[in-house]
């Protein structure tokens, strides 16, 4: 992602522009999907992300300097993982408050999909039947629609990529949980060389044309933004009376 920017011809003010708007963004994404594990966590009964401050929208609070780094470098990566305290998980079934915690990051970052594809709409159809002459006006629609667009594409991303079943993923928390019990142990064991596999598929897919995981989270995020795309494409024809691409 750091090297795209810097690589592209676009002059040193749009690429500082861009760097910014996407730190920004992240820095929401990561935040609202741990943010999300946290608070329903604590909604199950346990306290322990409270108490380790994890129940905040502070970016600082789920940084992760590999993770981060990975994330800058090749356009996949993840934050600090929220620990909570299965025994203390009271409000339902214990199997069932672990898929609900496992399932709360990757439904907040679609939610955040959703929305900013809708707000994408509305903001699209102002500006085309509003046109602008002056530069000032056009550069802030400029910034204020790629802010949109990021905060959609990484909310389609951050869940597509959670909802892998490799560990220390949420789709590997989830399916875990419909592991026999006397087995988990034997996976979470395995669950220590999963950095490697992740790092082997992240290089794969940035210096040779082995994009695995690239085509994983596509079609992993298809049967979830494929409506979305279909109904906000409607939307703006029914407003507009025309279609772009958003």
């Amino acid at each position: 992602m750091l090297f795209r920017i810097l690589q592209s011809d676009a002059p040193m003010s749009e690429k500082i522009i861009e760097l910014t708007l996407m730190i920004m963004v992240l820095s929401f994404t990561f935040s609202v999907h741990e943010f999300m594990h946290a608070w329903v966590a604590e909604k199950m009964g346990d306290d322990t992300p409270r108490r380790q401050g994890r129940i905040t929208l502070n970016p600082l609070a789920h940084f992760d300097p590999l993770g981060t780094i990975m994330l800058l470098f090749a356009g996949f990566g993840w934050a600090k993982p929220v620990q909570y305290n299965p025994n203390n998980l009271k409000k339902f079934k214990r199997s069932t408050c672990e898929r609900l915690i496992s399932l709360a990051g990757v439904f907040a970052n679609y939610v955040t999909a959703v929305i900013s594809s809708l707000l994408m709409v509305f903001v699209l159809a102002f500006f085309v039947k509003n046109p602008t002459t002056s530069r000032g006006a056009a550069l802030a629609e400029t910034v204020l629609i790629e802010f949109i667009y990021y905060l959609r594409e990484y909310g389609f991303l951050f869940m597509a990529f959670n909802l892998i079943p490799i560990p220390p993923l949420d789709g590997y928390r989830f399916l875990s949980t419909y592991i026999p019990y006397k087995w988990r142990q034997t996976f979470e064991s395995i669950s220590q060389y999963s950095y490697y596999i992740f790092f082997a598929l992240i290089m794969m897919d940035r210096f040779t044309d082995v994009s695995i995981l690239q085509k994983l989270v596509y079609w992993i995020a298809f049967p979830f933004r494929w409506p979305i795309d279909k109904i906000c494409g409607q939307l703006l024809w029914n407003l507009v009376g025309k279609t772009l691409i958003i």
